[in-house]
């Protein structure tokens, strides 16, 4: 397989599982030494499958468990990152959760945070702590999680979901022009329905004739693999995208044209 990322160190939240587990695969894969943060406990099945699955390049895998909503853990964590492997010149903020929708009204404060948290303030935390990095070398790429909920709305998200996804693409956009004179690029991925075990979980609840009316409507008739989403963040992280910044590149099967 091409090596893309021989010689570059990549931090991958969320990297246990779905969408992000495929994405750390493919990195190694690809040369990559890959620096993954997750909740997942170290000894889990999700990590130590994990670790099996990559085979001999597991020892280029660096696996951290922490919460990323936590701004001391998040700084300890990138800090042993930065001792044990280097500097990142790639950030996936691929962390976030979604849930089924109900009325706003049902939301606490307390709910809504969370959200917001997990899918957004991680972002901010973790390009905070590579952004000086990529400074210094002149070469940085970061790629953030948004979703299609962030340029629409969809049945089965909720809405601080949908409101940190869309203010994901803000950070991105914004990030982006005034990183760009210091050689960052900064895009986002913007998945439709991915059938990562959280979601197919999801799907399979709504019954099978829900579940296909749902996925015949997208024009190419099916949700997406994990593996699927991986491969666009990574060429948003490679040099095949090197005059690419600012962008959302929505992978959703036709689901959104816009």
């Amino acid at each position: 397989m091409n090596q893309r990322f021989a010689d570059r160190v990549g931090v991958i939240t969320g990297g246990a599982k779905g969408i992000g587990r495929q994405t750390v695969l493919r990195f190694l894969r690809e040369g990559g030494t890959a620096a993954v943060m997750d909740l997942e406990a170290p000894d889990s099945e999700w990590v130590e499958s994990l670790r099996r699955e990559a085979g001999d390049a597991a020892g280029r895998l660096l696996y951290q468990s922490l919460d990323m909503t936590v701004e001391t853990s998040v700084r300890s964590a990138f800090a042993r990152v930065r001792a044990e492997v280097g500097d990142p010149t790639i950030l996936v903020n691929n962390l976030g959760f979604g849930a089924n929708p109900k009325p706003l009204e049902e939301y606490s404060l307390e709910e809504f945070n969370r959200f917001i948290a997990v899918n957004l303030t991680t972002a901010f935390l973790a390009s905070r702590e590579v952004l000086p990095g990529m400074r210094r070398i002149g070469d940085g790429r970061i790629v953030n999680l948004s979703s299609i909920t962030g340029r629409s709305v969809t049945l089965i998200s909720n809405i601080p979901y949908t409101t940190a996804k869309a203010a994901l693409m803000g950070l991105t956009r914004k990030t982006a022009q005034e990183e760009g004179p210091n050689g960052i690029r900064v895009n986002a991925v913007a998945p439709g329905t991915t059938f990562t075990e959280r979601v197919k979980a999801r799907y399979d609840a709504l019954g099978e004739e829900e579940r296909s009316r749902r996925v015949q409507a997208y024009p190419l008739r099916r949700a997406a693999r994990p593996e699927e989403i991986a491969a666009a963040i990574l060429f948003l992280a490679s040099d095949d995208a090197s005059y690419i910044t600012g962008v959302v590149l929505d992978v959703n099967g036709g689901q959104l044209m816009a």
